[in-house]
């Protein structure tokens, strides 16, 4: 992304900033399993593990600041979103920037944390690398990321309308492993889970991604100008429908690196 859309981004995020944790149900679950990842390693070393810095990277309102700060004497949130950042009930040791331009220096983290936040980077193989830069020896990265075949749901109802680009395009894990390998780490746990959020009504399931500041779409393709009545009422018409209602399903990657 250049400036201009990395600017764009943290305008839709900043938009959701008051919104973003009554409506952030598929993250949380993400953020379960990151959560279960480091109880079980606890559960096996007998005692809690203290991270001495800790890196929560795309924090936004510092989501899971209470349940890190359990495993760290020293906690930074990082996010691109400034309104994020200033809607946290905690906004000690934040620091507002773009994960692909990281001012930290070398060999300072113990672990980096990072729920539902990289698929917004310009290019993952240079992230992995400054992520690899900035851990100390045997530091750890534990994260979340989207990955390729979520949002097909919304992607089906557009394509009843035009065929515009209005999902953005994720990587597949064994591509974001391998840029992890290409960096140096040791990928020590990878798995990958549908997780799913579902609505009453096909306009609350579209207006789910706004709802979290996840719709700035990155495509060449993306539709320019308003719908018109009709053709609204058809993209409604078109959202596909289970037996839970309306579905937003994310296929969400999980990784743990070691440097």
């Amino acid at each position: 992304m250049s400036k201009a859309q990395k600017t764009q981004t943290a305008k839709c995020f900043s938009k959701a900033a008051q919104s973003y944790s009554q409506h952030a149900n598929v993250q949380k679950q993400a953020a379960d399993v990151l959560f279960s990842r480091l109880t079980q390693q606890n559960s096996e070393l007998g005692a809690v593990r203290m991270f001495p810095r800790l890196l929560d990277l795309g924090c936004g309102p510092h989501e899971n600041f209470h349940r890190l700060n359990a495993f760290t004497n020293h906690y930074v949130g990082a996010d691109l979103s400034l309104a994020m950042l200033a809607s946290a009930e905690n906004t000690t040791n934040s620091v507002c920037c773009d994960m692909d331009k990281l001012a930290i220096q070398s060999n300072c983290i113990d672990l980096i944390f990072s729920n539902f936040a990289i698929q917004w980077s310009n290019s993952p193989q240079a992230l992995f690398a400054q992520l690899y830069e900035v851990l100390k020896k045997e530091g750890r990265v534990l994260l979340s990321s989207v990955l390729d075949g979520s949002l097909n749901e919304i992607d089906s109802a557009w394509r009843a309308i035009d065929r515009c680009g209005h999902i953005n395009s994720f990587y597949s894990l064994s591509a974001l492993k391998s840029f992890a390998l290409q960096a140096g780490f040791a990928v020590t746990w990878a798995d990958e889970a549908l997780l799913i959020d579902s609505y009453d009504t096909p306009l609350k399931a579209l207006r789910s991604v706004k709802n979290i500041g996840a719709n700035d779409v990155k495509t060449a393709s993306r539709r320019q100008g308003l719908l018109g009545k009709s053709a609204y009422a058809q993209l409604l018409s078109s959202y596909p429908e289970s037996e839970n209602g309306f579905d937003v399903s994310y296929q969400v990657g999980f990784l743990e690196l070691r440097k």
